[in-house]
């Protein structure tokens, strides 16, 4: 863009009568006419180069209008934040209250705690299946149908969950948490990661929302971003819950090995976690663990559905169950407790424990304990109230588009189900440093006769009952 040089006749034109001097400093001296010679001067635009001198700069207004046009992103105008966003939000901050809930009640009230789990989490999954239901697609049809199916599968559970199974559960997780001993910095340490988890979750809602609430040509790539959130959800808060589940492990080792406590407490523990190397095996466990959780589990529903038949149509039986149980010897999650508390590798440590837990002669009784099952359904049960009240809300604010309602309902299941997970890892590493502890001495005094007197109870029973297996692991798999 060029821009004309001013001639001292246009400024004689803009100040009739006077000159130059006049028009400033208010003289009567007539002006000299201009010179015929005068041209204008074109002065073109530029920017200087300290290497390539003045370069001309054309005129780029407008070069890229046509590309903002088509690819910025505007907002959805059937987006209302107060029926998608609030229910979130009120998701996170009720999910939070009922986690510290169920921490205190395993803390205070083993037995109450494990039974509200056994018949909460059937309860509000159909309650939660309810407002589903009213959604009334497909999509919402078929997760309905899966979670009646789970609904009727956890309520057989909690009936076949009785007797010396429940009674020992009940007694392993008091027992565990009380001789624990754990120093009272530690509940500081659980309040710090729920803010952080909490910060995290708000977080992840106002990016789900964004991008429900968007829409333009970058959001043809809505089902990738959406992905790409709940699979950082997931391993994210697998990381914290791990992260909880090895400091608590640590400390609770030391007092139940040495019977003394760390010097440092939580925060030596907090700090070592955290700087060392321990911190990249959680992160690597936080991915491992889950993968041989649905193995496992896949193998197990198998197992359940040929009842022992070599049918054709699940041949794979076998197979899968082989997989599982060498997956089982490579990575689990008891093998935290020797990540944080000797420092080992995740695989080593998880090779090296579940080779304790056999030589024991523990690993059906580790495996089939109840109190993972707790940690599941209480998480479950936690997920389901959280997608019971969002999606209510949402459905009562959007009668016009139900289908916006099943979202929010997924959503919420999955931020109440983690956010009670990372809680609940406080006494679920109790209990698996309590099983380490005795594989590593079964003499110790500290652990006191809860472990053997079962597996005499476990034994006599399966004397009297010759064709069950008893100690079969038939845990709902929690990891």
């Amino acid at each position: 863009m060029a821009r004309r040089g001013v001639g001292a006749g246009e400024i004689t034109a803009a100040f009739p009568g006077r000159g130059i001097a006049g028009a400033g400093m208010g003289s009567a001296t007539a002006t000299p006419a201009a010179s015929p010679y005068q041209a204008g001067i074109e002065i073109e635009e530029q920017i200087y180069s300290p290497a390539f001198g003045n370069i001309a700069v054309p005129d780029s207004r407008g070069c890229c209008s046509g590309f903002t046009a088509s690819a910025s992103s505007h907002q959805n105008p059937s987006y209302k934040p107060f029926s998608n966003f609030i229910p979130l939000v009120s998701s996170v901050i009720l999910s939070t209250i009922v986690a510290c809930f169920w921490v205190i009640l395993a803390v205070t009230n083993a037995p109450k705690a494990i039974k509200t789990s056994l018949w909460t989490a059937p309860v509000f999954a159909l309650a939660c299946d309810v407002v589903i239901l009213l959604v009334g697609n497909g999509a919402a049809l078929g997760i309905g149908v899966l979670v009646i199916a789970f609904a009727v599968a956890a309520a057989l559970y909690s009936c076949w969950a009785t007797g010396p199974r429940l009674r020992h559960a009940s007694e392993l997780l008091s027992t565990s948490i009380i001789r624990a001993y754990l120093p009272p910095s530690t509940s500081c340490l659980v309040i710090l990661v729920l803010v952080a988890t909490f910060g995290y979750m708000a977080f992840w809602t106002v990016a789900i929302s964004c991008i429900a609430a968007a829409e333009g040509h970058f959001m043809n790539y809505q089902l990738a971003y959406v992905a790409a959130l709940l699979v950082s959800m997931a391993w994210t808060m697998q990381v914290l819950r791990y992260f909880v589940y090895v400091i608590v492990a640590k400390l609770a080792h030391a007092q139940l090995i040495y019977g003394v406590r760390m010097p440092g407490g939580a925060v030596e523990a907090l700090c070592g976690t955290m700087t060392g190397p321990a911190f990249g095996d959680i992160c690597m466990g936080a991915m491992a663990v889950p993968v041989n959780s649905a193995v496992r589990g896949f193998a197990r529903a198998m197992k359940t559905a040929t009842a022992g038949n070599d049918e054709f149509i699940f041949s794979g039986q076998g197979c899968c169950l082989s997989i599982s149980e060498k997956m089982l010897g490579r990575a689990n999650r008891w093998g935290f407790v020797h990540v944080g508390a000797r420092g080992k590798a995740f695989c080593v440590a998880s090779r090296d424990v579940w080779s304790l837990f056999v030589l024991c002669g523990i690993a059906k009784l580790v495996d089939s304990d109840l109190t993972g099952s707790f940690c599941f359904l209480s998480s479950v049960a936690t997920g389901a109230l959280a997608s019971l009240v969002a999606g209510s809300w949402a459905l009562a604010m959007n009668k016009e588009q139900k289908e916006l309602v099943l979202p929010v309902a997924i959503y919420a299941f999955l931020i109440g189900y983690y956010m009670c997970r990372m809680m609940i890892a406080w006494p679920q590493a109790c209990v698996a440093a309590y099983h380490v502890a005795y594989a590593e001495n079964p003499q110790n005094p500290q652990l006191g006769t809860l472990i053997p007197d079962h597996l005499r109870e476990l034994q006599a029973l399966a004397a009297d009952q010759p064709s069950r297996d008893v100690g079969s692991s038939d845990q709902i798999d929690d990891s």
